[in-house]
């Protein structure tokens, strides 16, 4: 076993490991243990070194038999004849070797027991000098630590007090802001209500003159429906007083019934539908949307989608035609509802997906 060896800090002198004092020097070893973790490093570190020692010393012991328990086998085996002629006599020799190799391997078991046992008392007496000095380490750290937290507890407390003291500044200058900026916004506040009660009253002016335009024209409307459904009237009465014998032929829709509203304009057209919901289709009758006609101008029409909330303006030039029918137009196709009084055919918007 190689025997460890630990260097004199101050001579630099190679002592025993187990020794406590320089041989050279005299210094003492003990004081240079700084940390108990090392002193505990070191000791596992020489069980395990003494263990893997005493390991190998069995298992050689053991090999070391087993060739000798060989070697006599093949001896034995050699001097069969030899053995049977002195079987007594080789037995009692071999029982003697055996005592004394018993004996032998007692006598350096308890040697080796003995070494450890040294080792050990050594070793624990340099773990608990390391431990007393780790001790004294801790509770000098743990002292200082605690100044320390006292120190910290002491400039925290003024941290605080000087916190709170500006939050106080800091919450008597937000709420002076915010009563400044609730009577700023009251104000404003103020100026919208009174902005917008000005634009709805204006806006009720406005919707009170259109209202009193749209039914000036209806009742222009009515009455020239009216003279037209006169005249109308007029000339098929004459008609069947001429020919009685056409009277049995089929009728043509005259130009002025109560089916029949002749307009001059697509705007004339539409106008009595503002307000109400038409139909729109773009070129397949199976498909009519429904929308609500918002108002009919000279050169144009809007229609609201309820779904989409789109508002469209149209000119009447893009108008492919338009179908009225005062019992309701329906969609082509299984799906036959809703009806609609009016329906428009027009370009589709770039929104509605085809």
């Amino acid at each position: 076993m190689k025997v460890k060896t630990i260097t004199c800090p101050n001579c630099g002198h190679a002592n025993n490991f187990l020794a406590e004092d320089c041989s050279q020097c005299g210094i003492n070893f003990s004081k240079y243990y700084e940390e108990l973790e090392k002193a505990e490093a070191l000791r596992r570190h020489i069980e395990e070194q003494e263990k893997a020692e005493a390991l190998r010393k069995q298992q050689e012991e053991e090999a070391r038999q087993a060739e000798e328990r060989k070697r006599q086998q093949e001896e034995e085996a050699r001097a069969e004849e030899e053995r049977r002629r002195k079987k007594e006599e080789k037995k009692a020799e071999a029982l003697r070797k055996q005592q004394e190799e018993e004996a032998r391997q007692e006598a350096e078991r308890q040697k080796e027991a003995q070494k450890r046992a040294d080792i050990l008392k050594r070793q624990k007496e340099e773990l608990e000098k390391a431990e007393e000095e780790r001790r004294r380490k801790e509770e000098k750290a743990k002292a200082e630590a605690l100044r320390k937290l006292q120190e910290e507890e002491a400039r925290q407390a003024e941290e605080r007090k000087r916190q709170q003291e500006e939050e106080i500044r800091a919450e008597e200058e937000r709420r002076r802001r915010d009563e400044e900026e609730k009577a700023e916004a009251l104000r404003k506040q103020q100026e919208e209500e009174d902005r917008q009660a000005e634009e709805r009253k204006r806006r009720q002016e406005e919707e009170a003159r259109a209202e009193e335009e749209r039914r000036r024209r209806e009742e222009e409307d009515k009455a020239e429906v009216l003279r037209k459904l006169q005249e109308e009237e007029d000339r098929q009465a004459e008609a069947e007083a001429e020919n009685d014998s056409d009277a049995a032929a089929p009728l043509q829709m005259p130009a002025n019934t109560p089916d029949f509203r002749s307009a001059n304009t697509l705007q004339d057209r539409l106008f009595p539908y503002v307000g109400q919901m038409i139909g729109v289709t773009y070129g397949n009758p199976s498909d009519i949307q429904n929308v609500k006609l918002i108002a009919a101008n000279e050169d144009h029409f809007q229609i609201f989608y309820p779904i989409s909330k789109n508002i469209v303006s149209y000119p009447y030039q893009y108008l492919a035609q338009v179908t009225e029918n005062p019992e309701g137009i329906s969609a082509v196709g299984p799906d036959i509802s809703p009806v609609f009084p009016v329906v428009a055919e027009v370009p589709r918007p770039f929104f509605h997906k085809s």
